[in-house]
C-alpha cells in the first residue's frame, strides 16, 4: 500500500473511532448525537474516496457505489435524510466497512 493510502485509511478509521465514541454517550434518537454520527460517517467515507482506485476496489469492490451514495445523502440532502438509513448503516454495515479498511492495513493485502 502506498503511504498516501495508508494515511487515508488511518484517517478514515479515526473518524470511525470518534463516531463509535459518540455512540457510547447516548442513542441516535438524540438529534445532536445523530448529527455528530452523520458528520463522522460522511467524513470517513470522504477520506476513503481519496484511496487509490486499486485500494478502494480491493477493500470495497462493488459496494463502493452504495457507500458513496450514503455519503452523498449526508452531504447533499441532509435535511431529507431518513434517520433509519443512518441507524441501519451504523448497526448493520459499519462493521464491514471498518473491517474492509482495516484489511488494507494488513501486509498481505497486497495493495501497492
Amino acid at each position: 500500500m502506498t503511504d498516501k493510502d495508508q494515511r487515508n485509511v488511518e484517517s478514515a478509521l479515526h473518524h470511525l473511532d470518534v463516531l463509535k465514541s459518540y455512540l457510547e454517550h447516548g442513542t441516535m434518537d438524540d438529534p445532536v448525537l445523530f448529527d455528530a454520527v452523520c458528520l463522522r460517517l460522511g467524513a470517513s467515507i470522504e477520506v476513503a474516496a481519496k484511496l487509490s482506485e486499486e485500494a478502494r476496489a480491493r477493500a470495497f469492490g462493488t459496494t463502493w457505489k452504495a457507500i458513496w451514495s450514503t455519503r452523498n445523502r449526508i452531504a447533499h440532502a441532509y435535511e431529507y435524510i431518513d434517520p433509519q438509513l443512518i441507524r441501519s448503516t451504523v448497526e448493520s454495515d459499519l462493521g464491514a466497512y471498518e473491517g474492509a479498511l482495516r484489511g488494507l492495513l494488513r501486509p498481505e493485502s497486497g495493495v501497492q
